[in-house]
């Protein structure tokens, strides 16, 4: 039954991608729906069984408090007629304009928090479901290969859609985009999330395969034997799943997701092949070729990257930067209500060329955060996400074996919050319930199996 469910989970995952990335209402509440159903026939089994539970509550504590308290304070500023003056002064505004009578709240926005709310609670019980079922070796070892399989499948997608469906998505032409692989998402910035959340998987999985051959000296006759007869042969299709995976995330040409990617597969690297017997001749040379191999790859899929990053037409980024952080200011504690952005930053447009655009989100997951929860609310999301991965940190170094699983998720975390600095891929419903899959196999094999 626990093979079942974890695949049960992985379906979820992988079809999670396809309607735009869940990103639409129908999409998240299908999506909803799904991990709402696994977790209570999960659970129901689980109860029925009598089985314990195989990571206990005790060992993220702290991280689920500081989420409860996160999502309490969402349903607080939900409450209608909140006392104490605490109600946003844009609904004294409302009622003063129409003589209407309508509650007032923190939020303005009560609908779309209520969306926000279920939402993180979907993507926590992809994160409970994935810590459970990961925790058997054999059990996380198929998750991380059938991600890397479903990233590599829709970077596929990608390339054909872009070269042979005519620059379409899911058939349809392409509204946004165009020109660049988006797969089954709209905005390349955030497949380029999920690419490359696909490329440090398929990179786990290659150096994982190796890892015991790493005290070969390099260039040695046994070290190319090696890599022949064994690396090249039996892990072929895993440098397949990476080659497809960083052509597609190149073709997008996402400047900051591409650098994002980069930098985690960097420490990724360092954190798996850290303690390894290799001189210091044999790592120059293997960082070497790791660049020339890594041109190679540049030069026939990044020219439209290198065309990108030549553009550098940030104008609108940094022109809405200073006017959120303006509106965080002036809603630092309570927050204007989770999800209202949208309605909220139309207030400090004041310079011309946010006037004319409509600015939907703020470009920057941490500032939209604090102008929506307020900066008490924010640390303590942040907190609840840091201490996770703080946990894979310190897995990459107590595990003996198999300790690529707490490096995913540290490299992982490290790709999408380098991204959430400058866009809003942690807002699309497909890459994070990925990202919280991820996370939850890393924090499971974080723990030393010799204590239980």
């Amino acid at each position: 039954m626990q093979r079942i469910f974890l695949w049960a989970l992985i379906v979820i995952v992988a079809v999670a991608p396809l309607p735009l990335g869940s990103n639409r209402p129908l999409g998240w509440s299908l999506l909803s729906l799904e991990v709402g159903v696994l977790l209570v026939c999960w659970s129901i089994h689980h109860i029925w069984a009598g089985q314990t539970l195989p990571v206990k509550l005790e060992r993220i504590r702290v991280p689920l408090v500081l989420f409860a308290l996160t999502c309490l304070w969402v349903l607080v500023q939900i409450i209608p007629n909140i006392p104490f003056g605490l109600a946003h002064p844009a609904w004294q505004e409302l009622n003063i304009f129409f003589g209407s009578d309508v509650p007032g709240r923190i939020t303005i926005d009560p609908d779309q928090s209520v969306t926000v709310l279920l939402r993180w609670l979907t993507y926590a019980a992809v994160f409970w479901l994935s810590l459970q079922l990961g925790r058997d070796r054999a059990a996380a070892k198929t998750a991380l290969r059938a991600f890397a399989v479903i990233a590599a499948a829709y970077a596929l997608y990608g390339l054909i859609a872009l070269y042979a469906l005519g620059d379409t998505i899911l058939l349809y032409d392409k509204w946004a985009g165009k020109g660049s692989v988006t797969s089954t998402f709209v905005n390349r910035n955030s497949y380029a999330t999920f690419a490359g959340l696909g490329v440090i998987a398929a990179t786990a999985l290659i150096i994982s395969s190796r890892r015991h051959r790493n005290d070969l000296p390099l260039f040695s006759g046994k070290y190319f034997h090696d890599l022949l007869a064994h690396s090249l042969t039996s892990n072929a299709l895993g440098y397949l799943w990476f080659f497809l995976s960083v052509t597609a995330l190149l073709l997008t040409g996402s400047r900051a997701g591409s650098l994002s990617t980069l930098a985690a597969f960097l420490v990724l690297v360092w954190q798996l092949t850290r303690g390894t017997r290799l001189g210091t001749p044999s790592r120059v040379m293997g960082i070497i070729i790791f660049l020339i191999l890594g041109s190679g790859v540049i030069s026939f899929s990044g020219g439209f990257l290198g065309e990108r990053f030549a553009q550098g037409d940030n104008q609108l980024r940094f022109e809405s930067y200073p006017k959120v952080v303006s509106a965080v200011e002036d809603h630092a504690l309570l927050g204007s209500g989770a999800g209202s952005f949208p309605q909220i930053f139309p207030l400090y447009r004041e310079t011309e060329v946010l006037r004319d655009k409509v600015v939907a989100k703020a470009h920057n997951t941490y500032l939209e955060n604090a102008l929506e929860l307020g900066l008490p609310a924010t640390l303590f999301l942040t907190l609840a996400v840091g201490l996770l991965v703080w946990q894979c940190w310190k897995g990459v170094f107590n595990r003996a074996r198999d300790r690529h699983f707490p490096a995913l998720g540290f490299s992982a975390s490290v790709l999408v919050g380098l991204h959430a600095l400058v866009d809003f891929s942690l807002q699309i419903p497909a890459i994070i319930v990925a990202y919280m899959f991820l996370l939850g196999i890393a924090v499971a094999q974080s723990f030393s199996s010799r204590r239980g």
